[in-house]
């Protein structure tokens, strides 16, 4: 069959079609998304947003405006991929009896799976610095996504983007169900990355079952460090290549840590609180102020072993978040009894500075009651710095630091005053 065979009554039915589900498929999932975090901000997701940072209203507007021109840029392929198959040199089904629901499943979990290599290989090699600013520019101008992102590309981007799909097609014949639904679930993978709230079930723990399933958190970070977490739907390609995000486990351990805490403030029926609300009221607020001093770090804690003391307070460029000095140590001098120093310090200039003074705990904000993270920690004694955590339970002080979230430590700190007590009661 020629192209010059298809009719203009085809193409007219065919175009306002195409161009029509393209763009109204973008607008259905992204406001959807949209709607659901506004919805369900009070009821949890406000604890599980993982920026800081709000997008402002002229991000939406670019990324609506360039997500309108990128399904456009998909409708016009679409629309060639219906010329394609009219002639015949794609083959698009509409009948299961040609090869059965069977085929129709495999395939289309096949590709599925091609089109999350095809996304991270090509999204990676579109982070190069010649192809950068020509390709992926726009869609990094959201440092702060949201479900209008999910579209907002460049053209040329776009055509990569979409050019999966008929490359895909030439090879192996699909339903066109099966086109509709990889179309639908990739435009729902895309805005579900992109909603600036962790929405997968995430416990804190890396699942077996499904750890191998990208989350919110995943992409997130990408946007704020581009040069990481490359892959779309799994996250082997990023483990296999070690293009992982090193914090990433941790950002999620922070936010299912952050709905833990959430869920224990959350009274068990409204009728009785709302009975025993007026009796407690003093009892609260008392409790309330205690809880409030009880995960405070400020102050001065004891290392374990008690080989030096730090003192925390609000760092001087960041007052919202706290660091930690080295104020104290037992052994302030050396074997030859010089002054101890930095001497392990990655910065030569500084291995000869004193290590009474120098800053080893840095940007730690209070992510959930008594729960301190997002910050870093320096170990003088190797003079590297590893993603730390902080968690006071019970008047003391539990750290944690992490190498590339595999190496991971944890030190139990207490104040200076309760161990020196403790060291009396004997």
């Amino acid at each position: 069959m020629s192209l010059f065979n298809v009719t203009w009554g085809e193409v007219a039915r065919a175009v306002p079609h195409i161009v029509g589900l393209e763009i109204g498929r973008y607008l259905v999932f992204a406001g959807l998304a949209s709607l659901i975090v506004r919805v369900f901000w009070k009821a949890g997701l406000g604890q599980r947003k993982i920026q800081a940072r709000t997008a402002r209203a002229a991000d939406l507007r670019r990324e609506i405006a360039t997500s309108l021109r990128s399904a456009l840029v998909f409708a016009t392929v679409g629309f060639c991929m219906f010329l394609a198959s009219r002639v015949g040199w794609l083959t698009i089904y509409d009948d299961f009896a040609v090869r059965g629901p069977v085929y129709f499943t495999v395939t289309l979990i096949l590709m599925i799976v091609a089109h999350d290599a095809w996304y991270y290989w090509t999204h990676r090699a579109m982070h190069h610095p010649r192809l950068f600013r020509a390709f992926h520019w726009t869609h990094h101008k959201s440092k702060t996504p949201t479900p209008w992102t999910s579209y907002a590309f460049d053209v040329p981007e776009a055509l990569v983007m979409v050019a999966f799909v008929p490359l895909w097609v030439a090879v192996v014949p699909m339903h066109d169900l099966a086109i509709f639904t990889f179309m639908t679930w990739q435009l729902v993978r895309n805005v579900a990355g992109h909603t600036g709230v962790e929405l997968s079930p995430v416990s804190g723990e890396p699942s077996r079952l499904f750890g191998w399933l990208n989350t919110t958190t995943h992409h997130d970070l990408h946007h704020q460090t581009p040069g990481s977490n490359f892959g779309l739907y799994f996250s082997w390609w990023d483990r296999l290549m070690g293009t992982e995000h090193p914090e990433y486990q941790a950002r999620v351990a922070e936010i299912a840590e952050r709905s833990r805490a959430r869920r224990k403030r959350t009274p068990g029926g409204a009728t009785i609180a709302a009975v025993l609300i007026l009796a407690a009221v003093g009892a609260s607020h008392v409790a309330g102020r205690a809880e409030a001093a009880g995960s405070n770090i400020a102050g001065r804690w004891a290392t374990q072993g008690f080989g030096s003391i730090v003192e925390f307070r609000p760092c001087t460029r960041r007052p919202d978040a706290m660091c930690g000095s080295i104020l104290w140590l037992w052994e302030p001098n050396d074997a030859a009894g010089r002054r101890r120093t930095d001497s392990r310090n990655p910065d030569r200039a500084l291995r000869s500075r004193p290590l009474v003074g120098v800053e080893i705990v840095r940007g730690l904000r209070e992510t959930a009651p008594g729960v301190w993270s997002e910050g870093s920690i320096y170990n003088p004694d190797d003079g590297r710095t590893y993603t730390g955590t902080v968690r006071v339970r019970g008047g003391k002080l539990e750290l944690r630091g992490c190498a590339l979230n595999l190496l991971c430590q944890t030190q139990t700190w207490r104040r200076p005053e309760a161990a020196l007590a403790a060291v009396r009661a004997l």
